[in-house]
């Protein structure tokens, strides 16, 4: 009985380690079992991608010719207990190298402080994201901001804004989450 068990503990320890974390995902300390009931997905107005997101969140899309955007959050909850999803499919060159990551951390959200940063891959493409945190209307404020090149002239930029400071790591893997339901088409 004893060598069944063994056997039985050995095999979920190692399926279990398969599941490679990103960076990202270590970051906010996220656990692989964050799931959403009652989804439905969206495809951007130019039809580049599609995100999974919860049925009852509110969802904006928009566009023009160098641009094609999802805006979503659950706007059912208190601003300080949610946080807002905003992925863009962008048209132009993205290099991600020391460069862009020196000019974009620095530019970007200037009064707020860098807290992270990092290059990885992030849905089998290259990619960069940072952190930074701050205030903002009277709250506590934080930003995570994604950059995957998708190819040679397009890539998608995603922001995820966090207000207030109670479970900000929880709403932020369950952002990471819904980002990991992206398909490119």
């Amino acid at each position: 009985m004893k060598f069944k068990f063994g056997i039985v503990l050995l095999i979920i320890i190692t399926v279990t380690s398969c599941t490679n974390k990103t960076a990202l995902e270590t970051a906010f300390n996220c656990s692989n079992n964050i799931s959403f009931s009652d989804t439905k997905k969206i495809k951007d107005i130019k039809k580049n991608f599609t995100i999974t997101v919860p049925e009852n969140w509110k969802t904006q899309l928009y566009y023009d010719e160098f641009q094609s955007d999802i805006f979503t959050a659950d706007t059912i909850k208190e601003l300080s207990s949610t946080y807002i999803l905003d992925t863009s499919w962008k048209f132009g060159e993205l290099i991600l190298d020391a460069d862009f990551e020196s000019k974009i951390v620095s530019t970007i959200d200037s009064d707020l402080n860098l807290v992270n940063s990092k290059f990885e891959i992030i849905q089998e493409k290259p990619a960069f994201w940072y952190l930074k945190k701050g205030e903002n209307k009277g709250f506590d404020y934080q930003v995570l901001h994604i950059f995957i090149k998708t190819s040679v002239d397009t890539y998608l930029e995603i922001k995820t804004e966090v207000y207030g400071s109670d479970n900000v790591n929880k709403r932020y893997c369950e952002s990471i989450q819904l980002i990991k339901t992206i398909e490119f088409l």
